[in-house]
């Protein structure tokens, strides 16, 4: 576990999201295509961090015109790898991500898989996404509820919680980051309790969502702005098009101090030449440091 405050770890934020850009895809980025894990089946068996868990896609509504998108009907490849590695208790990310950490993830898919395997290390994980999303969330949260129930069984008994471990740790909210507002998280968050990560895996896709995006990662993040830690946002990526990711980093380099996480800090399968970028953020404070 660090000693240092995490900002002290990053040290200088970046100043240039044309530079950022021209470092992420100046690197040998591996043909991943569109980054699909595999979407031609409807149940995945998938194993992360030495549990397994069953994930039930939905390859019907990736093959619809539904005008709200599909994008999140399957599974990325992304997704699992970024699990194990938040899983593994990074040192990096140890004041934002422990037993008593309250993570909000923004656009979670229907697999909601980071969730399933963050729901045994913090208190807890809301799963955000649009509503029609979330109706098949919850069937893989049933699917896994043993799995789930494994996991925190001790931790059930020590707190003295009734019912099942889901119902503690995994909440979710329907939230459209154009139509809804960030406030939304307070009737679901534990009461009292700030958000201590917010989570985006592969969330930067369209130009068009950009600004509603990095607004509503704000608007989250200063839910929780009387407290001396802010929240933090982590930002993992699939590195597809070039002007897009760059219009994301200029839009929330305005609001955000943003660092690239050190490649000493993450999982070789995210580092650089993997195709994957992941960055950090933190809100500036009024004076616009």
């Amino acid at each position: 576990m660090s000693s240092q405050p995490l900002e002290a770890v990053l040290e200088f934020p970046i100043e240039d999201a044309s530079e950022e850009t021209f470092h992420c895809f100046s690197q040998k980025i591996p043909s991943n295509n569109l980054g699909f894990l595999d979407s031609k089946t409807d149940v995945l068996e998938i194993e992360v961090a030495g549990c397994d868990y069953t994930i039930i896609q939905s390859t019907g509504l990736l093959n619809s015109r539904r005008e709200e998108g599909t994008t999140g009907a399957v599974l990325w490849k992304i997704t699992p790898l970024v699990a194990a590695w938040l899983a593994s208790a990074p040192p990096l990310l140890a004041e934002v991500l422990h037993q008593n950490a309250i993570v909000v993830e923004l656009g979670c898919g229907v697999a909601g898989l980071i969730g399933l395997v963050l729901a045994r290390f913090v208190q807890c994980y809301i799963l955000t996404d649009l509503d029609y999303i979330l109706k098949h969330v919850k069937e893989n949260i049933i699917a896994n509820a043993a799995a789930l129930e494994n996991n925190k069984k001790a931790t059930k008994r020590r707190s003295g919680q009734k019912g099942t471990a889901a119902d503690h740790v995994l909440r979710m909210l329907p939230l459209d980051w154009e139509c809804d507002y960030a406030q939304n998280l307070e009737t679901v968050l534990p009461a009292g309790s700030p958000i201590d990560l917010i989570l985006l895996c592969d969330c930067v896709y369209n130009e068009y969502l950009v600004g509603a995006l990095v607004q509503t990662c704000a608007d989250a993040c200063r839910l929780g702005s009387s407290r001396i830690k802010p929240t933090v946002v982590l930002i993992a990526q699939q590195l597809r098009v070039d002007t897009v990711f760059e219009l994301f980093l200029d839009s929330l380099m305005k609001e955000f101090n943003v660092w690239r996480v050190p490649d000493a800090h993450i999982s070789a399968e995210l580092r650089p030449g993997s195709g994957y970028a992941v960055h950090l953020a933190m809100l500036k404070c009024a004076d616009g440091n």
